[in-house]
């Protein structure tokens, strides 16, 4: 409510004016402003500063500042409304309340900020100050107050790094702490900014109120003046409304010449004594203010700019011992942010300080045989086989649980395969025992009820799995890879080649397939990476065709002006090569193809890096030279996109010694680490006209989600492996070992799952690859019977499993792509019996197969109305959904 006196004292006072001068609210709080510190002094200060603050752990009632921010913007925006009125009207405001009106959004947005860098869980962790002026605030508040307070607002890096190494001279600050300042310190800009702001609001509102008494002076007596002012000093504007009321005033000797004005005059020198003084430090303040405001709105945004990880990895004394390991300092941010939250579980865990971890950690990598020996990763110690010694090093009293004896994923597929089968079964005993007709007929015998029961085992187990994977799915987080930074781009022992397997049919082909390899090195321009064509001839009846040379030579002269528009230095290597073969004949096709097709391609070009022999491709001089000691191999689709820095990422994936395969010579199989690093597939935006009601029903999500992260692929989750899809990064040497002449000749089509099974695969599924998905069911429905003829042609490698030692979930993933060939089928034959017989009702069989083909669709859509963010445009969010 205004208040009544003010509206009696000043009837033309706007309500909006009335509003920010309401002595309920009290006096202006100052400015978060203090003396400007140098290095020296700052440093001085952080010390001291750490030596007063004495903290403990926040319990489960600890008061939180969001409250306070909610009040700072509902403040924030009442000024904001004040002055804009103002200006509608026609009077001039200060630069400060300009500042307020033209960035008044970004304040707003901080909100959202604010409680995504700092939840509500992860504030129940930072200590709390038990000392005033702070008292059961965090103590990291503490830090970023001084810090906003001795630079007036100013983000300045070097003086950040200053003040907290000499604060953890005298006070150790956690981990969390330092990762809570960027967004505390928004915390206390919005804080001073509201300062400001009703600063600015409300001086303008009192230097309002003087203009409105002076235009009728005389009918105010001194009482009314003193009552006015006193009105004026609850919200602490008192000499700010004086001062006006003197500038309009005028000078006292012409004041003098009306009774009411040197009333006026006598009144004001006995309220303002050093009016002189008053009028002198106005203009300072106000000046004080405008550069205070545009501080804190530039540090609004530039605090997003900070490079954070490297303030902290310079005043952190945690940070500096961990990057002094090279391992740590080469990786990226989020590799080394998981590594220093294992450090902060242990310590709490063990009730030790994060540093004495750090020194334990810092001394068993150390002491590791090697770099690439599995010691000298920290997630071996902190989550791998080594988590047990270093508990028992820090934690005298460790419980029993805290060290688990085996890998907690050998208990995963038993459990997984055993919900699958209950589940199925229990299903399928349900429908029966409820739905069936039980009247004799030709079909209700026992052989029949049987019959049925088998049939409905396909679409049962259909409908389980894809209710298991998404439960699983929705509760398991993604993995996330261990991944080298590689700032400066690909080292030569990273050295890589790019490669597209295709044919050569036409002179199209080899103009789209040129093209695609432009592209491909444009959106990764890495100088220790060479692209290549990997190519073969059409199936023919005789080993050449006469149209042979000249598709050769002109795929040669196309490349050859690739190789011209992007030179390389004298003597290396060209960037672009093809490497192409002749045709051998096939006795199971009865045909003259390149050897194994496209898995012969690989193979060879994967013996030709491993050894050097490259006999298996023609010799086609400086064209076909690839470059010595290339590492790996990235292999795409000649319909694949490679978006920009994806080659750089995933070649630092397969780097970081966590995930280099180890071999087990005898077994020829990757014991640990992978061989294979398969990217997620997403499909793009379709072009204007290519849409078709297929592709929108079928093809899924379609364009990339810039703000997403990794999504969920239960192998690699659950069971520590994903499924290779024949599009991704190959470690040469490790394949080498692995397939080489291991696998039959003319006999296997579908060879990306059994690869991947044996070098083993890991799903990559923060990092895209685009595709496009089919637009007409012709061809999607040609893809899957590829696919489905290759996956029976696994089968003999299946029974033999002496020959092809698979782990237990590739084993699962081969009968279950088999299991799911054989769900359609087996769905129409369980309706046409129901239809037929009397053993199960028509309706239940129906039921039953619609549950099969849509159970995993209308999870997902279901889990698609839960969003994961609370600023959506919840319905336009609600409608997609739907």
């Amino acid at each position: 409510m205004s208040p009544p006196s003010l509206l009696r004292l000043v009837p033309d006072a706007p309500r909006e004016l009335r509003e920010v001068l309401d002595g309920v609210r009290g006096p202006l709080q100052p400015p978060i402003r203090s003396e400007i510190f140098g290095p020296q002094r700052f440093a001085q200060h952080g010390r001291s500063l750490g030596a007063t603050h004495r903290a403990a752990r926040a319990n489960a009632r600890a008061a939180s500042f969001f409250p306070r921010i909610r009040q700072n913007i509902e403040a924030l925006r009442e000024a904001h409304q004040y002055i804009s009125m103002q200006v509608r009207i026609g009077y001039d405001i200060s630069p400060a309340a300009e500042w307020l009106i033209d960035n008044f959004h970004l304040m707003e947005t901080q909100v959202s900020e604010i409680h995504k860098g700092l939840t509500r869980s992860y504030f129940r962790t930072l200590p709390i100050l038990q000392d005033e002026p702070l008292s059961g605030l965090p103590r990291v508040y503490g830090i970023a107050w001084a810090l906003v307070a001795h630079t007036d607002s100013a983000v300045d890096e070097d003086l950040y790094v200053e003040f907290l190494s000499a604060y953890q001279e005298t006070r150790e600050l956690t981990l969390s702490e330092m990762w809570a300042l960027p967004t505390t310190l928004r915390v206390v800009l919005i804080e001073n900014l509201r300062r400001l702001a009703e600063r600015v609001a409300t001086n303008k509102a009192a230097r309002e109120v003087a203009n409105l008494c002076c235009d009728r002076i005389g009918s105010y007596s001194t009482s009314q003046l003193e009552e006015l002012l006193s009105l004026m000093n609850q919200r602490g504007v008192g000499r700010v409304f004086l001062v006006q009321m003197a500038l309009r005033l005028g000078d006292p000797a012409t004041a003098n010449r009306t009774d009411s004005a040197s009333r006026c005059w006598r009144w004001l020198q006995d309220a303002l004594p050093d009016l002189a003084a008053a009028q002198t430090q106005q203009p300072l303040d106000q000046a004080a203010d405008n550069l205070s405001m545009s501080n804190a709105v530039k540090a609004l945004r530039a605090i997003g700019e900070v490079e954070w990880a490297q303030v902290i990895g310079q005043s952190s004394p945690v940070m500096r011992l961990m990057l002094s390991l090279p391992l740590f300092k080469d990786e990226d941010d989020p590799t080394r942010n998981r590594t220093l939250h294992h450090i902060e579980r242990l310590a709490l865990k063990c009730h030790q300080r994060e540093i004495d971890v750090a020194q334990t950690l810092h001394a068993l990598i150390s002491a590791a045989e090697g770099p690439h020996s599995p010691g000298a990763v920290a997630d071996y110690w902190l989550r791998g086989d080594g988590k047990s010694l270093i508990l028992a090093r820090l934690c005298r009293r460790a419980k029993a649980w805290s060290v688990w004896p085996g890998d907690p994923r050998k208990l995963a597929l038993p459990l997984y395969l055993g919900t699958i089968l209950t589940g199925t079964f229990a299903l399928v005993a349900w429908i029966l025992l409820h739905e069936s007709l039980g009247e004799v007929a030709a079909l209700s015998t026992l052989g029949g009820s049987l019959l049925v029961a088998a049939l409905m085992l396909f679409p049962a187990s259909e409908a389980v799995v894809a209710v298991t994977n998404r439960v699983i799915s929705e509760s398991v987080h993604p993995v996330f890879l261990p991944r080298l930074a590689l700032n400066d781009g690909l080292a030569p022992e990273h050295r890589v080649m790019v490669v597209i397997p295709g044919l050569l049919a036409r002179q199209a082909d080899a103009v789209s397939l040129i093209h695609r390899l432009r592209l491909h090195y444009l959106a990764n321009p890495e100088r220790h990476a060479q692209f290549a064509l990997l190519t073969d001839w059409t199936d023919a009846a005789s080993e050449e065709l006469p149209s042979d040379q000249a598709l050769l030579d002109e795929t040669l002269r196309l490349l050859s002006a690739l190789n011209q528009s992007y030179p390389v230095d004298q003597d290396a290597e060209p960037r672009f090569i093809l490497l192409h073969r002749q045709r051998t004949f096939s006795n199971s096709e009865q045909a003259w193809i390149g050897w194994e097709r496209k898995r012969g391609k690989l193979e060879q070009l994967v013996k030709a890096l491993a050894t050097g022999d490259c006999t298996d491709f023609l010799d086609l001089g400086i064209a076909s030279r690839v470059c010595a000691n290339t590492h790996y191999i990235l292999t795409l689709d000649s319909d694949t996109r490679l978006p920009p820095g994806r080659l750089r990422e995933l070649v630092g994936i397969a780097a970081h010694p966590q995930n280099r395969p180890l071999l087990d010579a005898d077994k020829r199989r990757v014991i640990s680490g992978y061989s294979i690093f398969q990217p997620h597939i997403v499909t793009p935006l379709p072009a204007a006209g290519d849409a078709t009601l297929f592709h929108w029903l079928f093809s899924g999500q379609l364009g990339i989600d810039a703000y997403s992260a990794a999504a969920s692929e239960i192998y690699q989750d659950v069971f520590g492996e994903g499924t290779f899809t024949g599009k991704g990064l190959l470690d040469v040497h490790a394949m080498h070992h692995v397939l080489a002449a291991r696998l039959p000749t003319d006999q296997i089509l579908s060879h990306d799952l059994i690869e991947g099974a044996l070098a083993r695969c890991a799903a990559v599924t923060d990092i895209t690859l685009i595709e496009e998905a089919p637009f007409h069911p012709d061809v999607a429905a040609s893809r899957m019977h590829r696919w489905m003829r290759g996956d029976w042609q696994l089968l003999p490698i299946l029974l033999r499993w002496h020959t092809y030692p698979l782990r237990g979930i590739n084993r699962w993933k081969m009968i279950d792509n088999l299991r799911r060939s054989l769900v359609p089928p087996m769905s129409l034959a369980l309706l046409v019996l129901s239809l037929a017989g009397n053993v199960l009702s028509p309706w239940a069989a129906l039921l039953l197969v619609m549950a099969a083909f849509s159970a995993g669709p209308v999870l997902g859509a279901v889990a698609g109305f839960a969003p994961g963010r609370d600023d959506l445009a919840r319905a336009f969010f609600y409608r997609l959904a739907a």
